[in-house]
């Protein structure tokens, strides 16, 4: 390293994505707008031509012109961007830049929350919406685990806007936890995917005597989109999207028996799991519209991923035809969608399959049978210290 500061090795950093080089030569006082005669363009331009864009953030941060034009030519550190397709550096130009020379055409930056993102669905979503130049955190259990799917995805999108927060959806005091954390780290969030779910071959309950495919695919989607609210609202407009499945349709929810597994088969139970949060999906719209905020349930395919992969839930039969359903790539197009298309604006309380509405059937529009679960959550939820539902 230098001694000093030197404008050649600062370029060359930006270009190679050194950043603790670039900010080391931007301390010693290197002047980010310099375009030495040699090259004829600064490192803010090369830095945007690469995909460097925490090296693009900290040049703007320490003076370089947004707006700055290459010596001899016409490039500027947007036109680059637009002629790359880099949504998120052209999202980022837009914050330095004065109003008059901002490109709106790209549509909107978000904060997308994704519970789950470090595998199958939740991973490929979180990928596609990096991409479109979003800023994304997702939940994940095993926090060495998400760190290295953040640095892969930050890797293959060229997008820096990924973090992690570490949470567990599988009994209700973690998903207390994970609520406050999120309000406190991540309150600028307006979108929320939920997108985590289990599909268990076993029954097993949790600390709180719940089944526990209950908890992740119902109870803690309700306690997220209920805890988080406030956020979301203030945020406005914010959308939360919830992974379902076609198969909710073949849920018969017993109020009774289902949350604590008393009529528990590996199948019925993850429909009827399904079932219930195709159920709050409507009531929540409800309870929500006119806020802002939007809600809608999304069945994204028959997607072959990890979920329900235990040998005593598959079959030979079953493991040979899972290899003809989907990627979780196709998996993630409609979450995805819903997520930041303005087609979907202001949307509000529907059952989505794939990318098309599709009616709900009889038993989800029967209003004394989610009472009946609004009831039954709200008491379940009482008793393990929840005031306000």
């Amino acid at each position: 390293m230098a001694a000093g500061g030197n404008w050649k090795e600062m370029f060359h950093a930006s270009e190679n994505g050194d950043l603790e080089l670039v900010r080391y030569h931007l301390r010693m006082g290197v002047d980010p707008n310099h375009q030495h005669q040699e090259y004829m363009t600064c490192p803010l331009l090369e830095s945007v031509r690469k995909g460097h864009l925490e090296i693009v953030e900290l040049l703007l941060q320490n003076g370089a012109k947004p707006n700055i034009i290459k010596d001899f030519g016409t490039e500027t550190p947007m036109s680059i961007a637009i002629e790359k397709g880099n949504k998120a550096a052209i999202y980022l130009l837009n914050t330095y830049l004065p109003e008059e020379l901002r490109q709106h055409q790209y549509g909107t930056q978000n904060k997308i929350l994704i519970t789950g993102g470090n595998r199958g669905i939740g991973k490929a979503v979180a990928k596609n919406l990096l991409i479109e130049g979003q800023k994304v955190i997702i939940t994940v259990r095993n926090e060495a685990e998400g760190n290295t799917v953040v640095e892969e995805l930050k890797t293959t999108t060229g997008n820096p806007n990924i973090s992690l927060i570490q949470g567990d959806l599988s009994n209700t005091q973690s998903c207390k936890k994970l609520i406050q954390k999120i309000k406190e780290d991540h309150s600028d969030i307006n979108r929320l995917i939920n997108n985590a779910g289990i599909w268990m071959a076993e029954k097993q309950l949790n600390e709180d005597g719940l089944e526990k495919s209950f908890m992740v695919n119902y109870l803690a989607p309700y306690l997220l989109c209920q805890g988080l609210f406030p956020i979301l609202k203030q945020n406005k407009p914010s959308r939360i999207v919830n992974v379902n499945a076609g198969l909710y349709v073949k849920g018969k929810l017993d109020i009774e028996k289902t949350p604590y597994g008393l009529d528990f088969g590996s199948i019925k139970t993850y429909a009827n799991t399904k079932l219930c949060n195709v159920m709050f999906t409507i009531d929540f719209a409800k309870k929500i519209e006119g806020s802002g905020v939007t809600i809608n349930a999304v069945h994204p395919g028959v997607i072959n991923t990890g979920l329900g992969d235990s040998p005593k839930l598959l079959s030979k039969i079953v493991k040979v035809i899972k290899r003809f359903w989907k990627s979780p790539e196709y998996g993630a197009e409609a979450p995805s969608w819903l997520a930041i298309s303005e087609e979907v604006e202001g949307v509000n309380g529907k059952f989505y399959n794939e990318k098309s509405i599709m009616d709900y059937i009889d038993v989800v529009v029967n209003e004394e049978l989610r009472a009946k679960l609004l009831g039954k959550t709200k008491v379940i939820l009482t008793k393990k210290g929840y005031v306000k539902l």
